[in-house]
């Protein structure tokens, strides 16, 4: 399978969700090297984090698992204000990465997000600026050799969301928050099971998702260099810088996405320790409905004029 370089970050950076920032900043580190090992397919060095016991003994069956996320979907969107720090760590192209940061929300009807994150590369600060104030969505991207602005139409992005070959790209968290992440990876994975398990001292949920059959051949017609794939397709047939599985730890008494793992595993639908974990979202010191300045949800480009990214986008998450 040959990889295209220009649909990583509609890929890749759209079900890692908010680990964007990890990919874009890695492949500006390396620039064309780590571009053009991934079109040869070479498979990254084995740097997967090592990851806490499985608890393969409190696993149980969980076959309405899905609602717990839609569960925590709908709360989330009834909140007034949602603030988090945020910790985004990627092991990806060889890279370990950790950007930190912080995550804003405010009313879900209003559609106002703030995602910001920044990665120290020896003694440069790169940085993403995610922001949407409810009719636009601003990206600024600063990386040690270039500073960018774009912004892509709200309402159109939204309606693109509603097409039946939507694949979820670099602002699907911007659409709406995490609301709407957790119901684009609810279409996107089939939960399987859950267990009850401690993160820190916070009582989760964590259930376990593998592809959904028709959401993978999306995923993979997105990878093919020509049309799709005659029979559906394997999990065991996605590149292995693609998760095959998902876990999220969900909090037990506000139903908040503490953690998001993106895991490569041996045998998707069962957690094993020797599962490889790709990327991780963790979100702590959460505060619900505090006043939050508007001022945070304005074009962080000040008076620059953005890049009309719209049609690109919109480009990148339809299948044609």
């Amino acid at each position: 399978m040959k990889h295209r370089l220009p649909i990583l970050p509609a890929i890749v950076l759209g079900i890692v969700g908010a680990v964007a920032a990890g990919v874009f900043l890695a492949r500006h580190r390396h620039g064309d090297a780590a571009g053009n090992a991934a079109a040869r397919g070479d498979a990254p060095a084995a740097t997967g984090a090592a990851l806490p016991p499985s608890h393969r003994e409190n696993l149980v069956p969980a076959p309405r698992a899905d609602e717990i996320i839609g569960q925590a979907a709908r709360q989330l969107a009834s909140h007034d204000s949602v603030s988090a720090k945020i910790n985004l760590h990627s092991e990806l192209f060889g890279e370990s990465l950790t950007a930190l940061g912080q995550y804003l929300q405010g009313p879900a009807d209003t559609r106002k997000m703030r995602l910001e994150l920044k990665l120290k590369l020896g003694e440069k600060v790169c940085s993403l600026q995610q922001v949407s104030d409810g009719a636009g969505v601003w990206t600024l991207q600063t990386t040690i050799k270039q500073s960018r602005l774009g912004r892509v139409d709200l309402p159109r992005a939204l309606a693109a969301m509603q097409q039946s070959g939507f694949r979820a790209g670099i602002d699907v968290l911007a659409l709406g928050g995490l609301s709407v992440l957790l119901d684009s990876l609810n279409r996107s994975f089939e939960f399987q099971s859950m267990r009850s398990e401690k993160l820190g001292v916070t009582p989760t949920y964590v259930v376990l998702g593998v592809w959904k059959p028709e959401a993978l051949a999306r995923l993979m017609a997105g990878e093919e260099s020509a049309g799709e794939a005659a029979t559906p397709p394997e999990p065991a047939a996605l590149p292995v810088y693609l998760p095959n599985q998902i876990e999220i730890y969900i909090g037990r008494d506000d139903l908040f996405p503490y953690q998001v793992d993106y895991l490569r595993a041996a045998a998707p639908g069962k957690r094993r320790d020797s599962d490889r974990l790709l990327a991780r979202m963790k979100l702590v010191d959460v505060h619900f409905n505090a006043p939050i300045d508007a001022g945070q949800f304005t074009n962080p480009g000040g008076n620059t004029i953005p890049i009309d990214d719209t049609e690109a986008y919109l480009r990148r998450v339809i299948k044609r």
